[in-house]
C-alpha cells in the first residue's frame, strides 16, 4: 500500500526585477522553491516579456530570458550545498534582479507548489506545463513514485561513492538497495538508482559510466538505472550521445512514463 500523503515544509522565493533601485519599483518574474526535506530546489520564471516591456520599456529581454538557464545551472551546480545556495543567493541579488527573503509554505508534490504559487504571485505562463528537462524534476518524479508505492523509506538515500572509490569522493547516487536474496529471485547484488536529464546532463552521464565501469563493478557486482525524461527523439544529438554513453557502460535507462511500474517492480523486490 503507498504511503500517506505528507505534507512537507518548503521556503519560496520570489524574484523581482527592480529596473530602478531608487524607486524601488518591482515586478515579480520568477519564483524559488526549497524544500530541504526532499533536497529539492527549483525555479520557474515567466516568458510573458510583452508584461515585462510593458512595465520597463528599456528592458534587457535578453538578460531576463537567460535568467532561467542561469539559475539551472547554478543549482545543478550547487546540488550539495543547497542550503548554502539559498543564503547566498538571497545575499547576492539585491540590484536589478531582486530575491526575496523566504516565505514558508507546505506542499505534498513541490514541482505541484512550485506551478501553483507561480500562478498566485507571478503570473501565467505560455508554457503552462512544468518541462521535466531538469534532473531536480526527474529526482523528484522519482521520489514521488517511490513514495506512492511505499519503498522510499525501504531504500538507502545519497549513496556514497566513496565505499567503491575511495574516502574523500563527494559523489553520491540518489537511491540503492538490495534485493532479498532467495531462490528464483535476484541474487542480494546492489542496485543504484540515479536521476538525471539525457539532454542537459551529459557530463554526469560520463561520471556514471566511469564510475560503474572502472570503481564500483570491480568492487563487486552491480546494476545503475538512470531515470531520465524520457528517450530522446532521432535528431537530438546531445540526448543521443548521453543515452549512448550510458548504455555503453550498461546502464538501464528509465522513463519518467514507466515511473510506477518501476516503483513496482523494486517494491517486489524487496518482498
Amino acid at each position: 500500500m503507498a504511503e500517506d500523503v505528507q505534507l512537507k515544509p518548503c521556503s519560496f522565493f520570489l524574484v523581482r526585477y527592480v529596473p530602478d533601485i531608487v524607486r524601488g519599483e518591482g515586478l515579480n518574474i520568477g519564483l524559488f522553491l526549497y524544500s530541504p526535506q526532499e533536497e529539492y530546489l527549483d525555479c520557474l520564471f515567466t516568458d510573458d516579456f510583452r508584461r515585462i516591456r510593458s512595465f520597463h520599456a528599456q528592458a534587457d529581454l535578453d538578460l531576463l530570458k537567460d535568467l532561467p538557464q542561469h539559475f539551472e545551472g547554478e543549482i545543478r551546480r550547487r546540488e550539495d550545498r543547497l542550503d548554502d545556495f539559498v543564503r547566498e543567493m538571497q545575499e547576492s541579488y539585491a540590484n536589478l534582479i531582486q530575491v526575496t527573503s523566504p516565505r514558508t509554505c507546505l506542499a505534498a508534490d513541490p514541482q505541484s507548489e512550485l506551478q501553483n504559487l507561480f500562478s498566485r504571485y507571478v503570473g501565467t505562463r505560455h508554457s503552462a506545463a512544468l518541462a521535466q528537462d531538469t534532473r531536480m524534476r526527474v529526482k523528484q518524479r522519482l521520489t514521488d513514485a517511490l513514495r506512492r508505492h511505499g519503498v522510499l523509506d525501504r531504500v538507502e538515500k545519497r549513496v556514497p561513492a566513496a565505499q567503491w572509490t575511495g574516502s574523500g569522493d563527494p559523489f553520491t547516487f540518489d537511491y540503492g538497495y538490495r534485493p532479498l536474496e532467495a531462490a528464483g529471485k535476484p541474487n542480494g547484488h546492489v542496485k543504484l538508482i540515479h536521476a538525471l536529464s539525457l539532454q542537459r546532463d551529459n557530463d554526469l552521464a560520463h561520471v556514471l559510466a566511469n564510475l560503474m565501469v572502472n570503481y564500483v563493478r570491480k568492487k563487486e557486482p552491480a546494476e545503475l538505472t538512470a531515470v531520465v525524461e524520457g528517450l530522446p527523439g532521432a535528431g537530438d544529438e546531445t540526448a543521443l550521445h548521453s543515452q549512448r554513453i550510458l548504455a555503453d557502460a550498461q546502464i538501464a535507462l528509465q522513463p519518467i512514463a514507466g515511473l510506477d511500474d518501476y516503483a513496482q517492480s523494486i517494491r517486489q523486490e524487496l518482498a
